[in-house]
């Protein structure tokens, strides 16, 4: 009887385990990764590619795995807002055919999502709970990403990383020399 008792209960367990994912483990089930975009912080933003599938079809994807706080729908874009994560889904501006899907954690959406993007999307409230932020706080602050697809084309940092020209974990630290250069 114990044994049964036991074996109930480690299958208990393993379902409310299994109940327990984040938005980030739900897009890597379905969708392989294409990118990552770095913040000057070392934090990332990971895009996945949605092959030949529109706006419409990857966001039906992943709400009918996890269902998001907020949804919202506006510059050829979907912009969900979940529990510390916020995903955007767009079509690829290269491949017309595949939807990109971006996750971003709550240490990247604090540090580079202004208070101007949420409410362009009409998910300031569900901001401010998701990732324990006062947006009002935010008003003037130097971030400014708003997505892996911008008006110029593909987003590869948030405009405030190292290059090949700065140092990886100082911002200000120049490196000298070039292709051949060095020891």
């Amino acid at each position: 009887m114990k044994r049964k008792m036991s074996l109930i209960g480690v299958i208990g367990i393993l379902l409310f385990l299994s109940g327990c994912s984040s938005a980030l483990d739900t897009v890597d089930q379905l969708y392989p990764m294409h990118d990552l975009v770095y913040d000057a912080s070392g934090n990332t933003s990971t895009v996945f590619r949605a092959y030949q599938s529109s706006i419409k079809e990857a966001t039906n994807a992943i709400t009918e795995e996890e269902e998001p706080m907020k949804v919202s729908n506006k510059d050829s874009r979907t912009v969900l807002v979940y529990d510390k994560y916020l995903v955007q889904v767009y079509q690829d501006i290269e491949n017309p055919d595949d939807a990109l899907v971006e996750v971003s954690d709550e240490k990247f959406v604090r540090q580079n999502y202004t208070s101007d993007y949420f409410s362009t999307y009409n998910i300031a409230d569900a901001a401010e709970e998701a990732f324990d932020m006062d947006l009002d706080d935010r008003e003037g602050t130097d971030t400014y990403y708003s997505g892996y697809i911008g008006s110029n084309g593909y987003v590869k940092n948030t405009g405030r990383v190292p290059t090949v020209r700065f140092g990886s974990s100082v911002e200000n630290s120049v490196r000298s020399g070039g292709p051949g250069a060095g020891k």
